[in-house]
């Protein structure tokens, strides 16, 4: 990807661009899908399903499908950076599998892509979660605003 910038303007102090390696994996981080968990996120959420607290189509209560999707790209970049000023500009989530309420969440990822729209920089997170016996039962992409400082774009920023 172009984002070619004039020297010695470096925007993202807490994650500086130039640190950042496409292809680098982060994680694994590990969550414990437990009752108490899945009750307080339909509560947060007026989510009331009764398939997340009793009986399911798949055996016994499962985890609502977007239990954690938004946290978990800020919690693998957070496994190598320091992500707590960073912004989602962007989701995507493809649920595989159903998770069920007590198992632990495995979540793997990797920086696909780095870039700079519009003079900020961004960077492209794709992850897989799994139940804790290997099922794959979430795909995510996110795009992460790294600083809502802008840099002076030179050329080759294509993505304007």
């Amino acid at each position: 990807m172009g984002h070619a910038r004039k020297e010695g303007h470096r925007l993202s102090t807490l994650i500086p661009f130039e640190s950042i390696r496409v292809g680098e994996e982060l994680g694994p981080f590990e969550v414990l899908v437990s009752e108490e968990a899945v009750a307080q996120y339909c509560e947060d959420w007026a989510d009331a399903n009764p398939w997340y607290s009793g009986p399911s189509p798949f055996g016994g209560p499962v985890a609502p499908p977007a239990f954690l999707a938004g946290l978990a790209c800020f919690r693998l970049l957070g496994s190598k950076f320091n992500a707590r000023a960073t912004i989602g500009a962007q989701t995507a989530h493809r649920n595989l599998a159903p998770l069920p309420v007590g198992q632990r969440m495995i979540t793997k990822g990797v920086i696909a892509d780095k870039y700079v729209k519009r003079g900020l920089e961004y960077v492209v997170i794709t992850s897989t979660s799994y139940a804790e016996d290997g099922t794959p039962v979430r795909e995510s992409t996110d795009h992460i605003l790294l600083s809502v400082e802008r840099a002076e774009v030179t050329s080759d920023d294509n993505r304007q």
